[in-house]
C-alpha cells in the first residue's frame, strides 16, 4: 500500500465476560458503572467518536434490565453510529456450542441489534479458545464477509491480515489482533504499566512492518474495563507524527469495510484453510493460549449442555412446529427463553469450565430451567398432536422418532394410565394399529403419581405406571407409531430377564465379552475384527480449569485386575445389558506442591453397564464414578488389534479428518504445549486413513474430549482441578491464564455418570446415521388418542438434519441440513400430501434466496460437500 493509504484503527472497547473470577451479578454490578460511564462521555464529548460492546447483544440486555430507562438513548446512540453493537447475542466457546447454536447465537443478536440499530457486520471472535471450520460459512449466510480473531493463528513471517477459508471454501477476509496482548494491546504495556504517547505510537508503527495491507488495528480496551477519554490525544499525536498516516476510533464494521476494500487489492494475501487452533510460535507472544482442555473442566456442565440442546433441537422445536401445522398456538416466546439460557451459559468462560464455583452453579440452573421449558413444550406439542388426554380411552400410546434415521427396536420410557394394568403381577401387552402384538421387553414398572399438566385440568395429577423398556418395532425417521396396551394372564417377566449370568452379550451383529482382566472385546461377527474398551486409566493433573498439566511426578492407575463382579441385570429378546463393577485405588490429591500425587490412596468404585439391543449393531455403555479424590484425570481407551492411520471428529457443522501421527515440532517460541485433546461434537474414531472411514467411532452424550495414542483413542470422562488457574507449576504452559482462585467444586466429588456407545463404521454414512440414532432417542407419550402424521421425512446419505422449527417471520416451517461428506449429497424430502405450497431455499438467517419445485410431495436438493442448507416450507392456505 502506498503511504498516504496507511490507516490505523482504534478500536474502543470492553471485553465483558458476564462471569468469570465472580458470579454474574457482581459482574453485572461493574457494567452499569462502565455502561453509565460510556453514555456520559458519548452525550458530553464530541471528540470521542465511537465504541465497540464487544460483539455480543447480551450486554444491552442486562444492562436494561437494570436501567430501562436508558433504552431511548442507547437507541440513539446506535441509531447515531455512537455505539456499535452486534453481530452475536454472546461471546460464545466455538467447540462446545454446536454448530445450530452458533446459528441461534447470531440470529438472536441480529434480531435485538435490529431493536437499536443496524448490528455490526463483522465476526469478532477476540477470546475463544480457537476457531471452527465452519465460522466463515455461517458468517456468510448473515452477510458478514470479514472477522476479528486472535487467538488460533501466529507466525512472526504471517502478516496480519489473510483470508480464512472454511470447510466448504466460504472465505472472511481476516484480521488477526498481534500475540502480544491481543484485544488488550492499548489498554497496558506487556509489563502492566499505563499506555503512553510513546508506547502508543510505537506499537503502531511497528505493527504497520507486519501489515500486508497498511493497515494496523489497535485495541483501547481489555477485560471489563470502563471506557477512558485517555486515548485521544494519542490519536492526534499519532497523526502529527506522520501526515501520510490517518488515526481514528472506529468502530467495527469500519474495520470491515477496510478489509473488504484493502484485501482483495492486496497481491500475494495469504489464505488459511478449515479450524484455526493453532498454539503460539512467534517470538512476540504473551497470552494468546489456545487452552484445550476446557473441553473436559466441570463435566456435569457439559452433559447439562448436551441435554438442553437436544431437548430444544430434537424435541421441543420439532413437535412444536408440527404441532403449529395443525393450528396450535407456537410457543415462540417459551423457546425463544430456553434458547436464550442456552446461550448465556455458551459464553467461553461458562461452559468451558473456567470460572468460579457460584458461575457453574448457576450455569447449571440456567440447563435446569432451559431443559424444564424444552420438555413442557416437547410433551404439550406430542400431546396436542396425539390427541392425549385423561378421559375416555387411554390403554394407546404413541411414539416419536426425533431421528431421521429409522429406529429398531424403540427404546420407551413413558407414564401409562394405572387402568391400562389389571395387576401389575401380570406382563402386559402390546399390539400396533394392526391389533398385532408385538414384542415388549420391560426393564422397569412401578406404581407412582405426577403432574401431567399436558393433559390439563386444574390439578393434572395422575395415578401412573412409569414404564421402561424396548419395543420390537421400527419407526421410520421423523415419525410417529402408535400402540395399545393390553392386560394378559402371562407372569410378569423383567425379573426374569436377569436369570442368566453370562459375561458375553451377543446379536447378529456383535459379539460383546467381558474378559477376566475387566477389558472388554468387542467382535464383528461380519468381519471378525475386534474392538477392546474398559481400560481406565488415572492419572494425576496439577492443571486447571484451562488446561491439564502432567505431575512432574506422575501415578497411572489402571483398571486392569481391578474387575470385582460381573451381573447380567437384563436379559430378554429385545436388549442385554451386563454391569461390570471395578474398584480402583486411587491417590487422594498431590503434594509437594503439585509436583507428584500422594501416597495416601481411597477407593475408587467404577460401575459400567454395557447394553446390546436385539438389531442393533451399536454397543451403548455407561459409566458410573464414585469420585473422592483431587487433581487428577480420568481416562477410558479404546483400541484395535491393527490400529488406524487417521481420526476423524465431529465439530460444529463438520466433521474433521487427520493422520493419527504428527511430526513433533520444536517451537523455540514455546508459552503453551501442542494441544493433544481434540473436540468432540458427539462423534469421533479411528480410521484407516484420511481417506477412507474404515474403523471404529464412539458417540458421546456430552462428553467432549478426546486424545489418540499409538495403539488407539482415549475419551477424557472427566479433570478434577482446584483452582481457576493453577497455583502449581504447569509443564503444559508457561504461565497460568487466569486468576489462582480456589475453586473446589471443579474437584468433581461425588456421583459422576457418564454415556457414550462404540460401532464398527465403514463409511461416512455409518458415522452419521448410527451417531444420530443414539443420540436422538424416541419420545413417548401415553393417553394418546391417535398417531399424527409425519409432515416430512428426510433421505440422505452424508447430509444430516440440524433444525426444524418455525420461521422468525410468518408461519412456515425451517428445516435445516449440513452435508458432512466432502462431496455433494442429494437429499430428498418428503411432504405430507397437501401441507405445503411452496419451497424456498433461504439463508440460515432465513432470507430467501430461490424458489425450488415440490413434484409430486418431493423436493430434491443438491447439498454441496460441507454445506450448510436451509429451506423454507410455506403452508398450504
Amino acid at each position: 500500500m502506498a503511504g498516504k493509504d496507511r490507516i490505523v484503527l482504534v478500536l474502543s472497547h470492553t471485553h465483558w465476560d458476564r462471569e468469570w473470577y465472580e458470579s454474574f451479578e457482581s459482574f453485572r454490578y461493574r457494567l452499569v458503572k462502565a455502561m453509565d460511564k460510556l453514555i456520559e462521555i458519548l452525550q458530553s464529548s464530541t471528540e470521542y467518536r465511537c465504541f465497540n460492546l464487544d460483539g455480543q447483544l447480551v450486554i444491552l440486555e442486562d444492562y436494561l434490565e437494570i436501567r430501562p430507562e436508558m433504552r431511548r438513548v442507547l437507541e440513539e446512540l446506535v441509531t447515531s453510529g455512537r455505539i456499535g453493537v452486534g453481530p452475536w447475542y454472546v461471546q460464545a466457546d466455538e467447540f462446545l456450542s454446536d454448530g445450530e447454536s452458533l446459528i441461534r447465537n447470531l440470529l438472536l443478536g441480529s434480531q435485538i441489534a435490529h431493536e437499536f440499530g443496524d448490528p455490526q457486520k463483522l465476526a469478532y471472535l477476540p477470546d475463544t479458545f480457537g476457531h471452527n471450520s465452519q465460522i466463515p460459512q455461517i458468517a456468510r449466510h448473515f452477510g458478514i464477509t470479514s472477522s476479528l480473531i486472535w487467538r488460533g493463528v501466529s507466525g512472526d513471517d504471517l502478516p496480519w491480515e489473510f483470508i480464512w477459508e472454511g470447510a466448504d471454501g466460504s472465505s472472511l477476509y481476516t484480521y488477526r489482533l498481534p500475540e502480544r496482548l491481543g484485544y488488550c494491546n492499548m489498554a497496558f504495556t506487556p509489563e502492566g504499566q499505563p499506555v503512553d504517547s510513546a508506547f502508543f505510537i510505537g506499537s503502531a508503527k511497528e505493527f504497520m512492518e507486519n501489515s500486508a495491507t497498511g493497515m494496523v488495528v489497535l485495541m483501547d480496551g481489555c477485560d471489563h474495563v470502563q471506557p477512558s477519554e485517555s486515548i485521544l490525544p494519542f490519536i492526534d499525536q499519532l497523526k502529527e507524527t506522520d501526515n501520510c498516516l490517518s488515526c481514528k476510533q472506529a468502530l467495527f464494521n469500519d474495520l470491515a469495510a477496510e478489509l473488504k476494500k484493502r484485501i482483495p487489492a492486496t497481491e500475494g494475501i495469504r489464505v488459511l484453510h478449515g479450524q484455526l487452533k493453532n498454539v503460539n510460535i512467534s517470538k512476540r507472544g504473551y497470552f494468546n493460549f489456545i487452552l484445550p482442555n476446557v473441553l473436559s473442566s466441570r463435566c456435569k456442565n457439559k452433559r447439562e449442555n448436551f441435554d438442553a440442546l437436544n431437548w430444544l433441537e430434537s424435541y421441543a422445536e420439532p413437535l412444536a412446529s408440527f404441532a403449529l401445522l395443525l393450528g396450535k398456538r407456537h410457543p415462540g416466546g417459551f423457546l425463544q427463553k430456553a434458547w436464550k439460557l442456552v446461550l448465556q451459559n455458551l459464553a467461553h468462560d461458562s461452559i468451558g469450565g473456567c470460572s468460579v464455583d457460584e458461575v457453574h452453579l448457576d450455569v447449571s440452573r440456567r440447563y435446569s430451567h432451559s431443559i424444564e421449558i424444552s420438555r413442557n413444550i416437547a410433551m404439550d406439542s406430542l400431546s396436542s398432536l396425539s390427541g392425549a388426554a385423561s378421559e375416555g380411552e387411554n390403554d394407546f400410546f404413541v411414539v416419536f422418532n426425533p431421528s431421521q434415521c429409522p429406529t429398531s427396536p424403540v427404546e420407551i420410557e413413558i407414564d401409562l394410565p394405572h387402568i391400562a394394568f389389571d395387576n401389575l403381577s401380570k406382563r402386559p401387552v402390546v399390539k400396533n394399529e394392526k391389533g398385532e402384538e408385538v414384542d415388549f421387553q420391560i426393564s422397569s414398572l412401578r406404581e407412582t403419581e405426577k403432574s401431567l399438566n399436558y393433559l390439563g385440568g386444574s390439578a393434572p395429577i395422575e395415578k401412573v405406571v412409569s414404564v421402561k423398556g424396548y419395543l420390537g418395532s421400527q419407526i421410520d425417521g421423523l415419525s410417529f407409531d402408535k400402540f395399545q396396551i393390553c392386560s394378559s394372564s402371562r407372569p410378569i417377566n423383567h425379573d426374569l430377564y436377569k436369570a442368566n449370568n453370562s459375561r458375553c452379550l451377543e446379536n447378529k451383529f456383535l459379539m460383546v465379552t467381558a474378559m477376566p482382566d475387566g477389558r472388554v472385546e468387542i467382535m464383528s461377527k461380519a468381519t471378525g475384527e475386534k474392538l477392546f474398551t474398559n481400560l481406565f486409566e488415572d492419572g494425576g493433573d496439577c492443571g486447571d480449569g484451562y488446561v491439564y498439566s502432567r505431575p512432574l511426578t506422575d501415578t497411572i492407575v489402571t483398571s486392569s485386575g481391578s474387575l470385582e463382579t460381573v451381573e447380567v441385570i437384563e436379559n430378554g429378546p429385545l436388549a442385554r445389558a451386563i454391569r461390570l463393577s471395578y474398584t480402583l485405588s486411587v491417590p487422594v490429591g498431590l503434594v509437594e506442591n503439585g509436583r507428584k500425587r500422594s501416597l495416601s490412596r481411597t477407593e475408587m468404585p467404577v460401575h459400567c453397564t454395557l447394553r446390546l439391543m436385539e438389531s442393533s449393531s451399536i454397543l451403548e455403555i455407561e459409566t458410573e464414578i464414585a469420585n473422592s479424590c483431587e487433581n487428577h484425570r480420568f481416562q477410558v481407551n479404546f483400541w484395535r488389534e491393527k490400529p488406524g492411520n487417521a481420526l476423524f471428529y465431529k465439530t460444529p457443522f463438520d466433521i474433521v479428518t487427520t493422520p493419527k501421527s504428527q511430526p513433533s515440532k520444536i517451537n523455540p517460541n514455546w508459552i503453551e504445549d501442542e494441544p493433544l485433546a481434540r473436540p468432540n461434537n458427539g462423534v469421533f474414531g479411528e480410521i484407516e486413513n484420511t481417506d477412507r472411514y474404515s474403523g471404529f467411532a464412539v458417540s458421546t452424550r456430552g462428553i467432549n474430549e478426546f486424545e489418540s495414542f499409538e495403539q488407539g483413542l482415549k475419551l477424557t470422562l472427566f479433570r478434577a482441578v482446584g483452582h481457576i488457574a493453577s497455583p502449581y507449576p504447569l509443564s503444559s504452559m508457561k504461565r497460568p491464564a487466569g486468576p489462582k482462585i480456589e475453586t473446589p467444586g471443579a474437584q468433581m466429588k461425588g456421583s459422576l455418570t457418564f454415556e457414550y456407545a462404540v460401532f464398527f463404521i465403514d463409511s461416512l454414512e455409518d458415522i452419521i446415521k448410527r451417531s444420530c440414532s443414539y443420540l436422538k432417542k424416541p419420545l413417548s407419550i401415553g393417553f394418546a388418542g391417535r398417531r399424527p402424521e409425519t409432515p416430512l421425512t428426510v433421505d440422505s446419505l452424508t447430509t444430516e438434519v440440524t433444525a426444524i422449527k418455525k420461521a422468525e417471520n410468518g408461519e412456515s416451517i425451517i428445516l435445516r441440513l449440513v452435508n458432512f461428506s466432502e462431496e455433494s449429497d442429494n437429499v430428498k424430502i418428503r411432504l405430507r400430501e397437501g401441507l405445503f405450497s411452496k419451497a424456498c431455499l433461504c439463508t440460515a438467517a432465513e432470507k430467501r434466496e430461490e424458489e425450488i419445485p415440490i413434484q409430486n410431495n418431493l423436493v430434491s436438493v443438491a447439498c454441496g460437500p460441507k454445506k450448510i442448507v436451509t429451506l423454507e416450507f410455506e403452508m398450504s392456505s
